[in-house]
């Protein structure tokens, strides 16, 4: 088949809807199939892949999104395509992946981030006449209602209520896809050979429990209640944070400071590798406002790290609260967060949830992700072909 991807930047150090296309061209090109990258930027491309550059042309950010959208349609249509993938805001898709999930679901949790309830309705009032959110608005109801309408593809059980409630996809056209994650790179294997040199690197002593958060949304992550969370724990205890990211970390490290647990902090920058870091980690905590299948939770789970997230990440959804990890309702519970954490500081109770912890993804692997994707991409080839006749 000939199969294109549609999506705002391809630079897999930027997310994980970025590493998902990546790899997911890897298995494509691998069983022999055609793939054409339609992206606004490059950062490196699978050997064997077609590229379609589209650049985003204009004045303001809703005018640029305006023009990449019809853009990338025009890119398909040239590339003649059997089926084009939509990961981001694009037109002229016969599938829909969106990674971020849907924007009013999106909005909906930002505003739950704002604390002071004045504050957090100006912001929604804001929103509302914002000529960005509206367009991103206008291309999101635009891709649903298209015709012939695609087939869309939901990364969680979260994301999928979301476009029933707000796009009303009929169940027949939804498909209820998770993200796979990589099961021989990220093992508890490879993670203990890595162990003693990535907690040398970071400085860390051999009786520290290191909690590990990778983001590069600091804010919708988490990482101000992890730190309000951290500032709870035990000073008498060992215990260290590890934050692997490239956002600003001097806020985190002043709120920190006047929580007075800034010396049990680390904030290394972005790695471009992550395994390391996985290796250095006993916990996995990643207390999101809104993650619709966090990568990198399922990367910690496959490591076998116990794994403290919260509803609001399409991934906990693999989880069962107390078996693997920890589920929360919100971060925003600094004290349960704070509560989770310090169990976890026991080894007795995190030695039975690493192997639940690998055993959760154990079915999620790149090359069953890549099953259920193709299937759906032969229901848009089987009716293509059954238009023709």
């Amino acid at each position: 088949m000939k199969i294109g991807f549609q999506i705002e930047n391809l630079e897999p150090a930027r997310g994980g809807a970025e590493t998902y296309v990546y790899q997911f061209t890897q298995e494509l090109l691998s069983a022999g199939h055609e793939v054409h990258l339609i992206a606004g930027a490059f950062g490196g491309t699978p050997q064997g892949a077609y590229t379609w550059r589209v650049m985003r042309r204009g004045l303001t950010r809703w005018s640029r999104d305006l023009r990449f959208a019809r853009a990338a349609e025009r890119a398909a249509r040239r590339a003649a395509l059997d089926c084009t993938v939509a990961v981001g805001r694009t037109f002229g898709a016969d599938v829909l992946q969106p990674h971020g999930g849907t924007v009013r679901g999106s909005r909906r949790q930002n505003l739950l981030m704002i604390r002071n309830p004045v504050l957090r309705a100006l912001k929604d009032g804001f929103d509302s006449v914002n000529p960005r959110v509206r367009m991103q608005v206008y291309i999101e109801a635009a891709q649903h209602h298209a015709d012939p309408p695609p087939e869309v593809v939901a990364i969680s059980g979260m994301v999928r209520r979301d476009m029933q409630e707000f796009h009303q996809v009929p169940d027949e056209r939804l498909h209820l896809v998770y993200n796979g994650v990589d099961l021989e790179r990220f093992s508890p294997a490879t993670c203990d050979a890595k162990r003693d040199e990535a907690r040398r690197a970071l400085g860390m002593a051999d009786d520290e429990t290191c909690f590990l958060i990778i983001a590069h949304n600091f804010r919708l992550k988490g990482v101000r209640e992890l730190i309000e969370a951290a500032a709870r724990l035990p000073r008498e205890a060992p215990w260290r944070i590890v934050v692997i990211g490239k956002a600003e970390a001097k806020p985190y490290l002043a709120l920190a400071e006047r929580l007075g647990c800034a010396d049990r902090l680390l904030f290394p920058g972005a790695a471009a590798d992550v395994m390391p870091a996985y290796g250095a980690a006993d916990v996995y905590v990643q207390p999101s406002w809104y993650d619709p299948c966090s990568l990198v939770v399922l990367e910690a789970l496959a490591c076998g790290l116990p794994v403290v997230t919260t509803r609001f990440n399409g991934a906990s959804e693999l989880m069962q609260d107390g078996r693997e990890g920890y589920v929360l309702d919100s971060p925003g519970q600094a004290e349960h967060l704070a509560a989770c954490m310090e169990r976890l500081l026991e080894e007795s109770r995190r030695r039975p949830m690493r192997q639940a912890a690998r055993l959760a993804v154990k079915e999620r692997s790149l090359q069953q992700n890549f099953r259920e994707m193709m299937a759906v991409f032969e229901k848009v080839r089987a009716r293509k072909e059954a238009e023709k006749t």
